[in-house]
């Protein structure tokens, strides 16, 4: 993993907790969500997320259920909680790994960023993870919620989470966001090299979320068997990378098709989130485009996406000033969630009625948080329902 890191030129200042530890597939996508736009009807994957902290779950559940009972006569419904669908891969993991009396630990910490630094202190991170612990302790698991400060290993490398012996980890932590954690993390990458206790998440998963694997995709188009070539150059968007990783000649040649090609592309840094650094080449002038992909590149690895232009979808609001209903079309981005290689419920995002915020629909950026229910249609002929 630690030579996936340097390939990537990944400079995020996370610490790894297993560096030496090898890809392994069935592992990497226990978790992932990638973002789609439709595009006259097909789906165009612009990236995947299977990063540890991609949360937000529990309100996800909730809205789908409380939208479907607003539906008599099931017309429509909500989809598999993701929530629950994520218990169940833990209980199977710790069924496989330690058989019955295994034990779960929910960290939690103190971070000058991210979540736990937006609820400002561990009662009110408590409360928030209070959904995924009460999933877990209904999927069978048993359940510790102890903050990182108090973890420790004995002198068989064993983790214990005050006095709780811990075998699984349920890693939704950045080790960089992390602040006075006493040696927590330290006592848990003791526990991980003596082989006593379990990440859920992998970190692998956050390598791998890196827009760069997008682009190896069609850097590795003639190496890919005719259907899964024919998969990529339908659904994801072409995507090239530049960094100061590569050599000159083939930095050079995605630089100058970035300027002939401006109106058409999107300039992303590989390894953020949130639309953070996100430029489209028809907001700059060419000098100011080519000023920024050649500096951008030199300080670190961007990719160049083709600008996929979404359909849109119409969405009832209410009229703040009179009550009224009002219906607009906006723009918006669906990311489902695989879980265990099963999809569940989806988060979607668009813009709000004030059409306000960046062209990058993301929470971050004045985004709409919003979920999807599913209905069923009856096939032509007389076939089969079908979920939609």
């Amino acid at each position: 993993m630690g030579e996936l890191r340097e390939v990537m030129h990944d400079r995020c200042p996370q610490r790894l907790l297993t560096p030496a530890r090898p890809l392994e597939h069935d592992e990497v996508l226990r978790v992932a969500r990638p973002d789609v736009v439709l595009c006259r009807g097909v789906p165009k994957f612009l990236e995947l997320n299977i990063s540890a902290t991609i949360y937000g779950i529990p309100a996800l559940d909730r809205l789908a259920d409380a939208y479907a009972r607003l539906w008599p006569g099931a017309a429509l419904t909500a989809p598999a909680p993701i929530l629950a669908a994520r218990s169940a891969l833990m209980a199977a993991l710790m069924s496989r790994r330690s058989g019955s009396g295994g034990r779960l630990l929910v960290p939690t910490w103190r971070s000058r960023f991210g979540q736990a630094a937006k609820l400002g202190n561990r009662r009110a991170l408590r409360a928030y993870l209070r959904p995924t612990v009460e999933s877990a302790a209904s999927a069978g698991l048993d359940v510790v919620v102890e903050d990182l400060s108090r973890l420790r290993t004995d002198e068989h490398g064993r983790l214990y989470a005050g006095d709780a012996r811990v075998d699984v980890v349920l890693n939704w932590f950045h080790t960089w966001m992390i602040t006075d954690d006493s040696g927590g993390v330290d006592s848990i990458a003791t526990a991980l090299a003596a082989g006593t206790v379990e990440l859920f998440l992998p970190e692998t998963m956050r390598l791998l979320r890196s827009k760069q694997v997008l682009a190896w995709l069609y850097e590795d188009l003639d190496l890919l068997p005719a259907e899964d070539r024919t998969l990529v150059l339908s659904h994801v968007p072409w995507t090239a990378w530049a960094g100061p990783q590569q050599s000159r000649t083939d930095r050079d040649a995605v630089v100058r098709r970035a300027l002939r090609e401006r109106a058409d592309l999107v300039l992303k840094p590989a390894n953020e989130g949130s639309g953070r650094g996100v430029v489209f080449g028809t907001d700059l002038d060419d000098h100011s485009w080519r000023a920024l992909v050649t500096e951008s590149a030199r300080q670190g690895t961007v990719v160049l996406q083709r600008r996929v232009d979404g359909d849109s979808v119409r969405m009832p609001f209410l009229d703040p000033s009179s009550a009224a209903q009002c219906d607009l079309r906006l723009p918006y981005v669906l990311s489902p969630f695989l879980v265990g290689g099963r999809i569940c419920g989806a988060l979607v995002r668009h813009v709000g009625p004030d059409r306000t915020g960046s062209r990058v629909i993301n929470l971050g950026a004045g985004a709409v948080a919003n979920t999807v229910l599913l209905t069923t249609r009856t096939r032509d002929h007389g076939s089969a329902s079908r979920r939609r």
